[in-house]
């Protein structure tokens, strides 16, 4: 390889960032550059003469966008890896000639930064402005926490991810924290941060947390090089007037089309807050969503012995009906009730129902979810009577509605019934329950063990209920039979056994008892669940699918309330979100499986709160809308944004001199929806430039986000679109992404594995960060971040720069030069004027074949296979060039090729850089941001020069393992010289024999082949073919299969003409240019090429080596020289 030389060692203390230094000087030059000349500041086309319908066939643009930032801290490593799929689409498209929009804006509605600020505000009444905690509380801390109250509300609640002050600042931890290993409090949290007292109480105002962490962003995205249009940025809720005005209007509309309704439902709930708690409402349990049962009433017919004794201390009992309520998924099967099940380690409450003569035996955590949805006495309150444990339970006699066994069952125990699942008492179907099967069948066996009468199991067998083609009338008994299954302790087998009885009873199922008896599984499962409501015998509950804790430490239930909720699922809505995923590009079939999956299952959901940051609900304004709700469409918001207001908070007025006020229902409605605006308007003319940006910019060409936006706010967004606009303005393409980790480990702020957007940029500069992020990953699988790898990019990316000024100087000396420039240069040129070698055409053909691949790969946003293609592929090529020419040096042409193409393939991912060799060091006067796209490639590659180049390559390597080879048999023979084959210690000699017809087998595969492949399906069948293979014999050949899987692979990569195996190049005029490149790469004193068709009489020794050569696929002869 050619390298300009290092006049600025890097090994010494002074000089080891000198490297990055230098690139992030011109990194800062340019942004300055590009800032003071709005580079990035896109607008509508001014052009009268063009109408808006016609803009984009004469001027095409592009819009992207991805989730808006929350802005109660500062941006990660994360959200750059996120945000640089759009980054790096921006700048793609400007290389095809498209104005290419990149707007973003800031999130700031919801709990999150109202939550932190009062609890500053908070931890301020309770330590004062110099936050000291008390010695006493700090005490109650070291020995198990602090007390209840204030651990109540202040658990859990801290904001991570504030600015750093200072690189090595070391925050004074409280003697709790210090022993714990935590920080307990916001406010310390803060301190870690390096923030004073004084300015950390400023965030006891919510507002503060608004004006503070914005420009934060906007800073170190500008040191990262975005191309962002800062002029359309903006805050949401009623903090911005413009955009307050617009999430009204979007809720007043999607009302009156009936998508916004009011009713009752579940939802996750804050007893704490008071209000629904949603995804963006959460500390954890993002995703969690709402559970629904059937609960079935197990009256008492007869307690325990134990039971009658703890009970009989509990006077409140007395005339009242008493239930062990078991919650169920599987009413339908209720017909085949042998038992009930309760765990012996719980303890289980006694619990004063709505009905004031009924008792409900549940646990606790399932009593508070009650609570919640009018099933106790009082709203939000429980009502407990008494406790008695799951032990005491055991041998109590219950009534099992609708089962066959009509004189009661009996409360067995069992291992694993658990505490946090449905109500803690579980009724049994072992007939198609493999864990009830196998629960009963322990029993049975070992009562005494067990602690049980036999006479509680005896004669209860498994009933059927529901039959199945596959496995008759006893789904659970035939599966653990199966899958062998001994008891109820093999969980796993258990587990498995599960979700196949779930799956085959509801989908293939017929009930073959009961009321409904004939039905599909699937028809009677809703009207058993009807029929054992209305006899009241059973009721409806839900409660959370997981852990939901709020914002403000709150343990989340279930509520049935009355609440404003989209009406997501509603079916002609549905339809229509459906037939927009379907027109849409996914970038891969995962984020649409995703996707369509969440169609499926999101429901109504809530879209008010009471608490936290918003825009007021326009018809009741003691409701905010919810944070996932007023995020839905604002992308519409960006085409106009730049035209209404200069400022984050809409403060200051557009260019326009529209006011907030003069944005209502009616302006809005032109702008975005095209009605018809009132002739009395004083802005007619203003909103008719909105509209006619809006026309311009949308529909929106692709949305960006992580994959765990899929099932909230992605699947919303495309709800929202189809209901607000015609399908001309629906959304082009939704992508996705992983989470990233750092160094290959999750980024956690408390194993001090995290980065920030700033800390990144300032310790690799902005284009080796951006580099890396490029490189980390582009599926839905976890990317990585290595710091390993950010390091080299600095390496890579002067090396680079250093060598293409050297070129450039070279290629500037050569112009009016004839030959090689071996001392004016360390590249080595020969004459613009000389003819292309064959090897000049290899080196050409390899550039546009990685042209074309890197294409490929930036339109299909798959940034790691653009960066290897063209960026360290593309090198490798050049050094391969380079060190194949050596002796006569590169054609200038070819060079000029290189260095223009690898600057622009390297445009999207590091401007600055490619900036600076467009402008510095190319001399150009136009920025590399309207550079265009190479358009002198070719429709596909060369393949046949690519075939050389593999040639080429294939014969280095060839020679080296025959020469291994050699090494391997003479280390057999010891020392003894005299018996060596070969001593490569010597001058050697190479004979390359080179063969003009193919051996009649190689035709053979090739006739086989074709007789097997479907040119229509592009596929060969394998089968068929290794039959044929075999019925000739011809499998015996160890050369056939590696001969027939490269004919295969060739065909399946440039179709059916790969079935002309003829070499496309000859191979002695190839092999006579690169002779001196042999000599000198593999070190052979003399190389002869040998055509064995032209050769006559051979030596006995290279008569037998070339008895095996064949077109392209020479064979070798090393010997000493004499």
């Amino acid at each position: 390889m050619v390298s300009a030389t290092n006049d600025h060692p890097v090994d010494t203390e002074s000089n080891k960032t000198f490297k990055r230094d230098t690139l992030v000087a011109i990194e800062k030059r340019w942004q300055k550059h590009w800032e003071d000349n709005g580079v990035f500041e896109i607008d509508v086309p001014n052009d009268p003469s063009v109408a808006s319908e016609e803009l984009h066939a004469k001027y095409p643009k592009w819009m992207g966008t991805i989730a808006y930032p929350y802005m109660n801290g500062i941006l990660h490593l994360g959200h750059a890896f996120s945000m640089s799929k759009i980054e790096f689409a921006a700048g793609w498209e400007r290389l095809n000639g498209k104005r290419a929009l990149f707007p973003l804006g800031f999130h700031v509605t919801g709990m999150p930064i109202k939550a932190a600020a009062d609890k500053i505000a908070r931890e301020l009444e309770m330590f004062g402005v110099d936050f000291t905690i008390p010695e006493e509380k700090e005490d109650a801390e070291t020995n198990g926490g602090i007390d209840g109250e204030i651990d109540a509300q202040m658990k859990d609640m801290a904001v991570s991810g504030l600015p750093k002050v200072g690189g090595n600042f070391r925050s004074k931890k409280t003697k709790a924290s210090a022993k714990s290993g935590g920080m307990k409090y916001q406010f310390q949290i803060m301190q870690s941060q390096g923030m004073s007292n004084a300015e950390i109480a400023k965030f006891a105002d919510a507002e503060h947390w608004l004006k503070h962490y914005p420009p934060i962003a906007i800073s170190d995205l500008k040191a990262l090089g975005f191309k962002i249009d800062w002029r359309r940025a903006f805050l949401t809720t009623d903090h911005n007037p413009y955009y307050d005005s617009f999430a009204q209007w979007q809720f007043n509309r999607l009302r009156d089309m009936g998508k916004i309704k009011f009713g009752k439902r579940y939802t996750i709930w804050s007893a704490k807050d008071g209000q629904p708690c949603m995804d963006h409402d959460r500390q954890s349990g993002e995703g969690v969503g709402v559970q629904e049962y059937t609960c079935i009433k197990l009256e008492v017919l007869d307690w325990s012995d134990l039971a009658g004794q703890t009970l009989a201390a509990i006077p409140a009992l007395a005339e009242k009906k008493v239930f062990l309520v078991a919650a169920t998924l599987r009413p339908e099967t209720m017909y085949a009730q042998t038992n009930c099940f309760a765990g012996t380690k719980l303890e289980y409450g006694l619990f004063q129902s709505a009905n004031t003569d009924e008792v409900y035996v549940v646990t606790e955590r399932a009593a508070r979810n009650m609570a919640f949805q009018s099933l106790s006495p009082a709203g939000g309150q429980l009502s407990k009577l008494g406790s008695i444990s799951g032990q005491a339970l055991i041998g109590t006699k219950v009534n099992a509605p609708l089962s066959c066994y009509t004189g009661g069952v009996y409360v067995l125990p069992m291992d694993n019934v658990l505490a946090t699942k449905g109500t803690g008492i579980v009724t049994s179907v072992p007939s198609d329950s493999p864990d009830d099967y196998a629960a009963l069948r322990d029993l049975k066996k070992k009562s005494d063990y067990y602690g049980i009468q036999p006479e509680w199991v005896n004669g209860f067998e498994p009933a059927p209920v529901i039959s199945t083609s596959t496995y008759g009338e006893m789904i659970a008994p035939a599966l653990c039979e199966q899958m062998k299954i001994a008891s109820q302790k093999d969980r796993d087998q258990l587990a498995k056994a599960k979700e196949t009885a779930y799956k085959e009873g509801f989908y293939n199922g017929v009930m073959g008892v009961g009321d409904f008896k004939g039905q599909s599984v699937q028809e009677a499962k809703p009207k058993v669940r009807e029929l054992l409501i209305s006899q009241g015998d059973a009721f409806a509950y839900a409660e959370p699918e997981g852990v939901v804790i709020s914002r403000s430490g709150d343990d989340c239930v279930v509520a049935l309330c009355d609440q404003w909720y989209f009406d997501y699922g509603e079916s002609a809505w549905k339809a229509l979100t459906k037939e927009c995923l379907a027109a849409m590009d996914t970038y891969g079939d995962e984020t649409r499986h995703q996707l369509q999956l969440w169609l499926e299952c999101i429901h109504e959901w809530a879209c008010v709160r009471t608490y936290g940051l918003g825009s007021k609900v326009p018809w009741d304004p003691t409701y905010l809308i919810e944070s996932l709700s007023d995020s839905t469409i604002y992308m519409s918001y960006y085409t106009v944004a730049h035209l209404l207001h200069r400022s984050l908070d809409g403060s200051e007025l557009g260019p326009l001199g529209i006011s907030p006020e003069d944005m209502d229902g009616e302006a809005w409605d032109y702008v975005l929806l095209g009605k018809d605006l009132p002739s009395e308007h004083g802005k007619a003319a203003e909103l008719g430039e909105l509209r006619r940006s809006f026309l311009y910019w949308y529909p929106l060409d692709i949305r960006s986000s992580g994959k765990d936006l899929i099932g909230n706010h992605l699947t919303f967004f495309l709800y929202i679109h189809t209901a607000m606009f015609g399908k001309e303005e629906w959304p082009r393409s939704v992508r996705t992404n992983g989470h990233l980790l750092l160094n290959s480990q999750k980024m956690s702020k408390s194993t001090g594995n995290t980065l920030s957007m700033r800390e990144c940029s300032d310790r690799y500069g902005a284009d080796a960060t951006r580099l890396t992020l490029a490189a980390a990953g582009d599926s839905m699988e976890d990317a990585n971040f290595e710091e390993t790898v950010a390091n080299k990019a600095i390496l890579d990316l002067h090396l680079l720069m250093e060598w293409i000024a050297e070129a450039q100087k070279a290629l500037v000396q050569q112009d009016s030069a004839s030959e090689i420039l071996a001392q004016a240069s360390s590249v080595a040129l020969r004459s613009a004027s000389s003819p292309m070698t064959i090897i000049d055409r290899m080196f050409d053909a390899e550039m546009d074949a990685l042209t074309i691949s890197t294409g490929a790969s930036y339109e299909r946003t798959m940034y790691r296979e653009a960066v290897t293609t063209g960026f360290y592929n593309f090198i490798n090529a050049r050094d391969r060039y380079i060190n194949i020419t050596t002796e006569v040096g590169m054609h200038p042409v070819l060079l000029r090729k290189f260095i223009s193409r690898q600057i622009i393939q390297l445009s999207p991912i590091t401007p600055h850089w490619a900036e600076h060799m467009w402008k510095t060091v190319l001399g150009n006067v136009t920025s590399i941001m309207d550079a265009r796209w190479p358009a002198d490639l070719p429709s596909s590659p060369d393949y046949a020069l690519l075939a050389a180049r593999d040639y080429v390559v294939k014969i280095t390597k060839s020679v080296r393992d025959a020469e291994s080879a050699v090494q391997r048999r003479n280390k057999k023979k010891g020392g003894n010289k005299s018996a060596l084959e070969l001593d490569l210690s010597k001058a050697k000699a190479l004979d390359i024999f080179v063969a003009s017809v193919f051996p009649a087998w190689q035709e053979d595969v090739i006739t086989i082949l074709k007789d097997h492949f479907d040119p229509a399906a592009a596929k060969f069948d394998d089968k068929k073919l290794i039959s044929a293979l075999g019925s000739r014999g011809m499998l015996k050949n160890k050369k056939i299969m590696p001969f027939a899987q490269e004919i295969k692979k060739r065909v399946l990569l440039i179709g059916p003409k790969a079935f002309d195996h003829a070499v496309q190049f000859k191979e002695t005029e190839l092999l006579g240019e690169i002779k001196l490149y042999l000599k000198r790469d593999l070190s052979y004193t003399v190389i002869n090429i040998i055509d064995i068709s032209t050769a006559g009489d051979l030596r006995e020794d290279q008569a037998r080596a070339s008895d095996s050569s064949s077109p392209g696929e020479p064979s070798f002869l090393i010997t000493n020289v004499e």
